[in-house]
């Protein structure tokens, strides 16, 4: 539904709506974010619908979104990995899991389990972990691009979580 472009970025270069909450959430939970952490930016624009109806009603692609466009980023820290999303309408909000408490799928999980996804093809991953409701584990979807550095944030997420649960 959208059109995404991923990039690397600097802690220092995130939006500053973005870096501000990442270094509120990390403050509030005594982690030290030095400013050299690897970190991936996603723009995420919701186009205009295509369908008939879409168009009659001036919809977008993904009509629940409130939303144009938002910013997804993602922060690699030595001992959690913290996501955040802000939009003029939704506003910032920041997460972070353990890394020992985290798992990672490529693509969407509902469309894995559903069996709609496509082979070969991540549109971003599901990170299962956040804490929630009455004990359950959450699942946080971080859309991505087709760049190359949506593949090295793939794999970085993945390798972290596999270092953290398998020390040396």
């Amino acid at each position: 539904m959208y059109r995404r472009s991923t990039s690397q970025a600097s802690f220092g270069s995130l939006p500053p709506a973005l870096r501000e909450a990442f270094e509120r959430h990390a403050a509030e939970r005594q982690l030290i974010l030095k400013g050299d952490e690897r970190c991936w930016i996603t723009h995420s624009e919701n186009p205009p619908a295509s369908g008939f109806f879409g168009k009659l009603l001036s919809r977008r692609a993904n009509h629940l979104d409130p939303d144009v466009e938002h910013d997804s980023a993602l922060v690699l820290h030595p001992t959690c990995l913290l996501v955040g999303t802000s939009g003029a309408k939704r506003g910032t909000f920041v997460l972070s899991v353990p890394l020992l408490q985290a798992s990672v799928t490529r693509g969407s999980g509902l469309a894995a389990r559903l069996g709609t996804s496509v082979p070969g093809v991540a549109d971003g991953m599901s990170i299962t972990g956040f804490p929630s409701h009455e004990g359950r584990l959450g699942t946080y979807f971080f859309g991505l691009g087709s760049e190359p550095a949506a593949e090295a944030c793939l794999n970085s997420v993945e390798s972290a979580i596999l270092a953290a649960k398998n020390p040396r």
